[in-house]
């Protein structure tokens, strides 16, 4: 063996051992952990509404998986017969745009808006109905169309994106967990956001819709109400920004690695040969599974089917 081979061998083994790194790219752990059972009850009281509108809506989205994309406003996909909403013509497929002047980012939003309203009360709707706006002035009626049926309320929504946080409702969104290594890590647990950028905020969902609509790594301003406090402040928060990850790698047959840009599942596998492969790893949530060749195989974690 000439001396001149040995830098050759050892270069090949690096790119080798690159190439496999590289295949093998791990990320750190990005789960919210769950909000204490105790930090719910008082930050998160349950409110019984007293003024009906009569609208089921959905989220404005476009409807196209291949291109999902979400406008303002809310979309009207029922309205219920004789109720305040029928009576002001409301139509299914209308965009409701606004309630009394609050924007609306999600449909907990007019849920939220409704529960701090009563039977009695006249507000503004700003509508949608293809090319026109219109406004319409509604009186809310008091009690529900269906007093009888089960109500399934949203307790908390996660935002693992923009700030690694779970949001609840109260008058505003509020914190109800959070990522001890986020961008949220110094707000203690109760803190109600009432304002994103100057925009009011009446639901944890509309606020993480609106989050989502800024930039990974964007400053934004938010406006706080602490626990136990009822002054406001207003502070300002870098939005995670993670960079771009690897979510797919492929030298045919030796080996490929994919992965969800959210993180939720990957797969690595070594020496594919289709009908067998040398050893494979996959990972959905926290469920993880080994096999190696046909005959070996193992899991950890918890299955678990995501909505």
């Amino acid at each position: 063996m000439t001396s001149s081979s040995l830098p050759q061998k050892r270069s090949k083994r690096a790119v080798w051992a690159l190439l496999l790194l590289a295949a093998c790219q791990s990320a750190p752990d990005r789960s919210i952990p769950d909000p204490l059972p105790e930090t719910l009850e008082w930050a998160l009281p349950q409110v019984d509404s007293s003024a009906f509108l009569g609208l089921e809506v959905r989220e404005n989205d476009s409807g196209s998986l291949e291109s999902l994309s979400f406008d303002p406003g809310v979309r009207v996909h029922s309205v219920i017969e004789r109720s305040p909403a029928m009576a002001a013509g409301i139509s299914v497929d209308d965009i409701l745009l606004s309630f009394d002047g609050t924007e609306l980012a999600a449909p907990r939003d007019l849920s939220s808006l409704l529960e701090g309203a009563a039977g009695g009360d006249r507000v503004r709707l700003n509508l949608l109905r293809g090319d026109t706006a219109f406004d319409v002035d509604v009186t809310l009626s008091g009690g529900s169309a269906d007093a009888d049926g089960a109500a399934v309320e949203e307790a908390f929504v996660l935002d693992p994106a923009r700030t690694r946080g779970a949001w609840g409702t109260n008058d505003g969104a509020v914190l109800v967990a959070r990522a001890e290594d986020g961008p949220l890590r110094k707000l203690p647990l109760g803190t109600r956001v009432t304002a994103l950028d100057g925009e009011r905020i009446v639901s944890g969902r509309g606020l993480v819709r609106r989050l989502l609509s800024r930039d990974p790594g964007t400053e934004v301003e938010l406006g706080v109400i602490a626990p136990g406090s009822g002054k406001s402040s207003t502070i300002k928060v870098d939005l995670l920004d993670e960079g771009r990850r690897l979510t797919r790698f492929s030298l045919p047959v030796l080996a490929t690695y994919e992965g969800a840009a959210d993180r939720t599942r990957e797969s690595f596998v070594l020496l594919d040969f289709y009908l067998i492969s040398l050893f494979r790893y996959t990972r959905e949530g926290s469920e993880k599974n080994w096999r190696f060749l046909r005959f070996f195989h193992w899991s950890s974690g918890v299955g678990e089917l995501d909505e």
